[in-house]
Order: structure tokens, then sequence, then C-alpha cells
């Protein structure tokens, strides 16, 4: 999918966003931030924030840079009122516009199966942390049955290009995190690797806790 039908897709979502989500993908996201284990004066990157879906589950005395590409999303998270220290920035995944090493920590929500390259976008991550850094992601994925895989074959190219629901969130239901984390040679450590597999094609996803090895 292309970066400017992305940005369209949740420019026009954006609103309606955390109700879709609730409704359809709902899961809690303080698990996943407590396994990030922060600790006061820590900076954390949130990766494609959207709507801070994640924000209130960040601790006190933590710095957090949501970023993220779509304006309308930004405004939505904007609103919510958290414990720790946010800050937001316009920029792309897949070209972070940060330093190398700049950030403790990384937490990424229903993000690498929207972009166009998941695995220059873990690239980026990777890059823009510190070595040993824990990145945490919670992501729909691929099933590991055959069965529901044929299912999600079907509903892929309506899922990428029409949306689901239409025109609000855009998403490949085949994104292979297999494939991403066990076999794109990046420097990653798998701590945790929890999959949700369901018979429903729509609700497949992970919870992956990964430890950045980089030099």
């Amino acid at each position: 999918m292309q970066v400017t039908q992305i940005i369209e897709a949740y420019d026009r979502g954006a609103v309606d966003y955390e109700q879709i989500v609730q409704r359809y993908w709902h899961i809690e996201r303080q698990p996943l931030i407590d396994t990030l284990q922060l600790q006061p004066g820590q900076t954390v990157l949130d990766a494609a924030v959207g709507t801070g879906l994640n924000l209130p589950a960040y601790p006190k005395g933590v710095s957090v840079v949501g970023a993220d590409l779509s304006h309308n999303m930004l405004d939505e998270a904007r609103k919510k009122s958290v414990p720790a220290d946010i800050s937001f920035k316009v920029t792309d995944l897949l070209n972070l516009d940060f330093s190398d090493n700049s950030f403790d920590a990384a937490a990424s929500g229903f993000t690498l199966c929207v972009v166009a390259d998941p695995v220059r976008a873990l690239q980026e991550i990777l890059r823009v942390t510190k070595p040993g850094a824990l990145i945490a992601i919670l992501d729909y994925c691929k099933s590991r049955d055959p069965e529901i895989q044929k299912w999600q074959e079907l509903i892929a190219d309506a899922a990428l290009e029409l949306g689901f629901p239409t025109g609000k969130i855009k998403w490949d239901a085949l994104m292979d995190y297999d494939k991403l984390i066990y076999h794109s040679q990046l420097p990653i450590e798998v701590i945790a690797d929890d999959r949700i597999e369901n018979p429903n094609p729509f609700l497949c996803g992970c919870q992956i806790l990964l430890r950045n090895l980089k030099d």
C-alpha cells in the first residue's frame, strides 16, 4: 500500500478508529507496555501511535514520543489524559526522523500489518532504539493454521484495498510474522512470541517482545 493511501485512510478513519478497534480487535494494552519494564527517566518510541491507545499504559516519569503520519490520528491522541510525559511527531515509520540510539525502548500496536515494507519499518525501529532496548509489538498476523490461512487469503485483497470496515482501516491479512521475525536476519532476540489464534480470520494476532541486538 502506498504511503499516501495509508495517510488518507487513517485521516478519514481517525474519529471512528477507537470504536472500531474496541469492537473488533480489543486487547488490553497495559500488559504489552508492562513487558518493556520501563524505568523513570527513560524515553520510549510509540511507533505509529495512532489515536494513542497505548498511551494510558505508560508509567509516570517516562517520556514517550508518539510518531505517526496521520495528523488526524495525532489530534485524537492529544486528547488522552496520561501519566507519562508525552510528545508527538509527524514522521514516516519507514524513514523515522530521529537520530540513531534515541530511545530506551519502543512499542508498536497494529502497525507493521499496515506499512508497505514491514522489514524496513522494523529496521528503522532498531536503528533509533539503543542496543539492548526492548521492543513490544501487538499486531494482526497470518495464522499458523493452514485452514485459517485459506480464509485470510480470501479476505486479503479487500482488507488491503478497501479496508475493513470499508474505507476506515486498511491492513495486510497475510502479515507473516514468522517471516519477519525469524527469517529477516535482523539483529533481534525473541523474548516472547504469543500468538492469538482464532477461527475467525479477522481476529488472528500476536504479541511479541524483542530485544535489540545491534552492536
